[in-house]
């Protein structure tokens, strides 16, 4: 058992590979810029715009890195800024077409790469492995309110 890695150690080293496989692919599309920070972004933006803090609240980071993120995607035509009706002060960041194509190429690609592992289990342990990944995650949450 001393030498058995702790299941933190098996997830990093799946989603590394998830990471890379990724970025490697994006770059032979034409989009070399997309760099594993950027991915906060493209995963936790909503379709009607997200703010910076909320953002960052997903993502786990501070205001400032994100607020760097997205400026840098900002500027790169990934996203665009769009008032936020529910308060005059704030403003909204949403996807281009062109930050809407990337991230629809990333989803793809990591679809793809996901079934290699499905063929290494097999689809029966595959689903299995993706509930039982979902329940943990959802689970996660109510461990930190029941702790809390």
């Amino acid at each position: 058992m001393k030498n058995r890695k702790n299941t933190g150690a098996y997830l990093r080293q799946l989603l590394d590979e998830l990471i890379d496989n990724l970025h490697n692919t994006l770059a032979g599309a034409g989009y070399e810029e997309i760099r594993p920070s950027h991915g906060t972004v493209f995963q936790y933006i909503r379709d009607s715009g997200s703010r910076i803090t909320e953002l960052a609240a997903e993502g786990k980071i501070t205001k400032q890195s994100m607020s760097a993120i997205v400026y840098e995607l900002e500027e790169k035509g990934y996203l665009t800024r769009k008032p936020d009706v529910s308060d005059k002060r704030a403003v909204l960041f949403i996807l281009t077409a062109k930050g809407e194509q990337v991230k629809a190429l990333g989803q793809s690609i990591n679809y793809e790469f996901e079934k290699n592992w499905e063929a290494k289990l097999g689809k029966k342990k595959y689903a299995d492995f993706r509930n039982s990944l979902e329940l943990l995650c959802d689970d996660t949450t109510l461990l930190k309110t029941e702790n809390s």
